[in-house]
């Protein structure tokens, strides 16, 4: 997994606080991540291709927001890496 891809599952992961059920903006993950809109949008496509996370239905009076939660793999797979990347 790159650096950025790694990076952008960690900031999901944190403004979730880890729960599978807390949904998280789009907004707040680029304006945690300090990188280009763009860039994390490829991503968070590319997290979810590999069902690391998944884009959910924005909640009633969020409509236009891409809204974000973190999976049970991208969990597993932020602790593997904590053992690979000291």
């Amino acid at each position: 997994m790159s650096t950025g891809l790694r990076d952008v599952l960690t900031i999901l992961a944190e403004l979730a606080h880890n729960d599978t059920e807390t949904d998280v903006f789009e907004s707040n993950i680029i304006s945690q991540s300090e990188l280009p809109k763009c860039e994390v949008q490829i991503y968070l496509n590319e997290l979810e291709s590999r069902r690391l996370a998944e884009e959910v239905r924005a909640r009633h009076g969020s409509a236009g927001f891409r809204v974000w939660r973190i999976k049970e793999l991208g969990l597993e797979a932020l602790e593997d890496q904590d053992l690979t990347y000291p």
